[in-house]
C-alpha cells in the first residue's frame, strides 16, 4: 500500500495498517468467491466470541418494502440483521462474509427489490462488489474487470435494469449488464478520482453527480461525458455524500470534509453552511420528509430546523457518525451508524437517541492482562465505549471499568495494572472492599505517547517514542538514563533493562548502557524464563541469560504476543500460522504448539492464557477464545520444524 492510500484511511484503519505491515501483510487482499481459508477447520470451530460487543458500522440500509428490515455493514466484513427496525442485531449469514473487507455501501437494487448490494474497499487494498437474493445468507461477487482498486460508492439507475455506477480510486465505473462487465467512464478526465459519493436522479436515471476528494462532476448522459459542477464548492471539498431532498426536485445537499453545500438547481451550484457545525468533517447527511436537516460529523450528530443556517449538537461529540437512515414509511425511525460505537436510533426524528441492544462483536481489542483476580481487556476506537474492561463470571459477560484514551498496551504485576496510552500512561488502584477499582493518570509523565510497558523482578518501565520511565520504589516514573536513538522495544532480564533501536541492541545496568550483539536490527525483545527473545522480519532467535550465544530458532518474519502464562507465555505468529511457545519447567526445553485460527493471522493484536483457554483480541473481531489445545505427540525447538509439523 502506498503512503497515499495510508491517508486515506480513518485514523484506527491507520493504525492497525501501519502496527501490522510488516510480517504479516498478505501479498493480495482476499475475495469475495474466495474468502481466507482457515486452517484445522475442526479445530478452528472450538473459538467462540466473547460478549463484548460494539461495531465499526460503515453502511446502513432498510429493505425498500419493509421498514423493519435493516442491514448493517462493518470495516471488519460483517453484514448484520435486523428484523426489528433496528433495535436488535444479528448475523444475516455467515458470521463474516468478507473477512478483510470494509463495507463501504450496502443498498438495495430499485430495479430487483430484494437483491441487496454491498460494495468494499480492502484494508489492504482492492475493491469488491457483490448481491444477495436471499437477504445476505449468500452473496455473488460481480467485480470481475475491474481494476483491483478501492471501491467507495454505488449508485443503480431506476428505470435502467442491470445498469450499476460505482465509484473508484481512479473515478467512475458503469456497467449495463449487471456487472458482468464495466467500463471507465471517466478515463477521459484523470482529475476525477476517489469518487466517494454517487448520486443519480430517480426521474431521468442518465443524469447522475459524482463526489470526489476534492470537488463535484456531473453527467447528463449516464456517465459518458462529465463536466465540473464547481460555482460556489471550494477547492479540496471531499465530497462524502450527496442527497436529494423529499418533495423538492430541485434541492440537494452534500457533505464534504468542509461543512455542508446546498443546491437549488440539481447540483449546478452550491452555497456552503457552518454556523453551529462545530466541526468541519461531516461523513453522512439526511434530509427528513418533515424538512428537519441530519448532518453526521466526526464529533456528534447535529440538527437542523432551519434549513441549515444553524445547527445544534443531539448527541455526545465522542460519536463519529458516518451512515445515517431511516425508512419513508417510518420516517420517524432514524438509524446512525458510528465508528466503532454500534448502530444508534431514535424514534422522534432524530431528536434524541439511544443505542440499540447489544450484539455487534465488531470490537477492537488491543491488548489484554490480569489484575487482582480479574481479566481486563482494553477496546479502542469505539467512541463512548472506549477504555478498559472487566470480565465478569469467567467471561461471560464485561463491565467498562474506565473510559481512557487510545490504549497501545497493558501490564500487570498481579495486584496492580498499568495502561499505556497515546495521551499518558493510567495505572489501576485495586478495589476497596465495596467498591470499584480506579485507574488514574500519572501526572508525572504527563500526556506523552506510552507505546510498551514491561513488568518484573518488582519493576515497572513504560517505554515512549523518545525515552524510557521506569516507577522508583518511591512510587513515581523518573527517567531511564538512555543515550541511544529513540528505543522501539524494551524488556527485563536478568537484573537489567534491554532495549532495541534501528541500529543497535543495549543492555541497560547500574546506570550504564552497553552494546550487545544481535543477530538483526529493529525487532521486538521479549524475555522468557532466563532466556532473551528477538523477534520481527529478521526470523526469531533466542538467547539464554547474559554470556550465552544466539540461536536461530526461525528464519521467517515473525510476531510474538505475550500471554501472561510461565508454562506458555508466547503467541508465535508467522505466516498465517500461529503457535503456542511452551516452556517446561524442569529442563527448560521450549516446544512449538500449534493453534487453529478461525481468523487471518495479520487480525490477531493480543493473547492471552487464562481459566485453561487462549484467549485473542483482534483488530475487527473482538475477543475470542477457545479451550488450550491439546499437547501434540511430537513438538520442536524450532519454529520452521514446528510450521512442518502443523501441516
Amino acid at each position: 500500500m502506498t503512503l497515499r492510500g495510508f491517508l486515506w484511511l480513518p485514523a484506527w484503519l491507520l493504525t492497525t495498517a501501519i502496527a501490522l505491515a510488516g510480517a504479516s501483510a498478505p501479498s493480495d487482499a482476499p475475495t469475495v468467491d474466495a474468502p481466507t481459508v482457515v486452517s484445522h477447520e475442526q479445530k478452528a470451530a472450538q473459538w467462540s466470541a466473547a460478549p463484548l460487543f460494539g461495531a465499526d458500522v460503515r453502511s446502513l440500509t432498510f429493505a425498500p418494502q419493509d421498514p423493519d428490515l435493516v442491514f448493517a455493514g462493518t470495516s471488519g466484513g460483517h453484514v448484520y440483521l435486523s428484523r426489528d427496525g433496528g433495535e436488535s442485531w444479528r448475523d444475516a449469514g455467515r458470521p463474516v462474509p468478507f473477512p478483510g473487507w470494509v463495507v463501504s455501501v450496502l443498498t438495495f437494487d430499485p430495479n430487483r427489490p430484494s437483491r441487496l448490494w454491498a460494495a468494499m474497499w480492502g484494508v489492504w487494498g482492492g475493491g469488491a462488489l457483490a448481491y444477495s437474493d436471499d437477504a445476505g445468507r449468500t452473496w455473488r461477487s460481480r467485480h470481475h474487470g475491474l481494476p483491483g482498486e478501492q471501491i467507495y460508492s454505488l449508485a443503480l439507475a431506476p428505470g435502467r435494469e442491470d445498469w450499476l455506477y460505482i465509484g473508484t480510486r481512479s473515478g467512475v465505473y458503469r456497467s449495463t449488464d449487471g456487472g458482468e462487465s464495466w467500463r471507465h467512464v471517466t478515463a477521459a478526465l484523470p482529475e476525477i478520482q476517489k469518487v466517494t459519493s454517487l448520486w443519480v436522479d430517480p426521474e431521468v436515471p442518465e443524469r447522475l453527480l459524482a463526489g470526489t476528494w476534492r470537488r463535484a462532476y456531473a453527467s447528463k448522459d449516464g456517465g459518458t461525458t462529465w463536466r465540473g459542477v464547481f460555482t460556489g464548492m471550494v477547492l479540496d471539498s471531499e465530497v462524502f455524500s450527496l442527497n436529494a431532498v423529499p418533495g423538492n426536485r430541485e434541492e440537494m445537499w452534500a457533505s464534504t470534509c468542509g461543512w455542508v453545500y446546498r443546491s437549488r438547481d440539481r447540483g449546478e451550484s452550491w452555497r456552503r453552511f457552518r454556523d453551529g457545525l462545530l466541526t468541519r468533517r461531516v461523513p453522512a447527511f439526511k434530509p427528513l420528509p418533515d424538512g428537519q436537516l441530519l448532518a453526521g460529523t466526526v464529533r456528534g450528530l447535529y440538527g437542523s430546523n432551519s434549513g441549515g443556517l444553524s445547527w445544534q449538537r443531539r448527541t455526545s461529540e465522542e460519536l463519529s457518525i458516518l451512515e445515517i437512515a431511516y425508512h419513508p414509511a417510518r420516517a420517524h425511525r432514524v438509524l446512525i451508524a458510528t465508528e466503532g460505537s454500534g448502530v444508534w436510533l431514535s424514534d422522534d426524528g432524530g431528536a434524541e437517541f439511544r443505542p440499540a441492544r447489544e450484539s455487534m462483536i465488531n470490537v477492537r481489542v488491543r491488548a489484554l492482562a490480569e489484575a487482582d483476580g480479574a481479566q481486563l481487556v482494553a477496546v479502542n476506537h469505539a467512541g463512548p465505549g472506549s477504555g478498559i474492561y472487566r470480565a465478569i463470571e469467567g467471561g461471560a459477560g464485561f463491565v467498562q471499568e474506565a473510559h481512557l484514551p487510545t490504549i497501545l498496551a497493558l501490564a500487570s504485576d498481579g495486584r496492580r495494572a498499568w495502561a499505556a496510552t497515546e495521551k499518558g500512561l493510567f495505572e489501576r488502584v485495586p478495589a476497596a472492599e465495596g467498591h470499584s477499582a480506579v485507574w488514574r493518570r500519572r501526572d508525572e509523565l504527563g500526556v506523552r505517547r506510552i507505546e510498551e510497558l514491561v513488568v518484573g523482578d518488582g519493576r515497572v518501565v513504560a517505554r515512549g517514542p523518545e525515552g524510557l520511565f521506569e516507577r522508583l520504589a518511591a512510587g513515581g516514573f523518573h527517567p531511564v538514563r538512555y543515550r541511544h536513538g529513540p528505543p522501539l522495544s524494551v524488556t527485563l532480564l536478568a537484573g537489567a533493562l534491554w532495549v532495541v533501536d534501528r541500529d543497535a541492541m543495549y543492555r541497560l545496568a547500574e546506570g550504564t548502557n552497553h552494546t550487545v550483539s544481535s543477530p538483526f536490527t529493529g525487532g521486538r525483545l521479549v524475555s522468557v524464563a532466563d532466556t532473551l527473545l528477538l523477534a520481527g522480519e529478521g526470523g526469531l532467535w533466542s538467547r539464554k541469560g547474559l554470556a550465552g550465544e544466539w540461536t536461530q530458532l526461525g528464519a521467517e518474519p515473525v510476531r510474538t504476543l505475550t500471554t501472561g502464562d510461565p508454562q506458555q507465555p508466547l503467541l508465535v505468529l508467522r505466516g498465517e500460522r500461529a503457535f503456542l511457545l511452551q516452556l517446561e519447567a524442569d529442563t527448560g526445553e521450549t516446544r512449538y504448539q500449534p493453534v487453529a485460527l478461525d481468523l487471518p493471522v495479520r487480525e490477531i493484536t493480543a493473547a492471552q492464557v487464562l481459566g485453561g483457554r487462549l484467549w485473542i483480541g483482534s483488530a475487527s473481531q473482538g475477543l475470542r477464545s477457545r479451550p488450550l489445545p491439546p499437547p501434540e505427540d511430537e513438538g520442536s525447538t524450532e519454529i520452521d520444524k514446528g510450521v512442518r509439523n502443523a501441516d
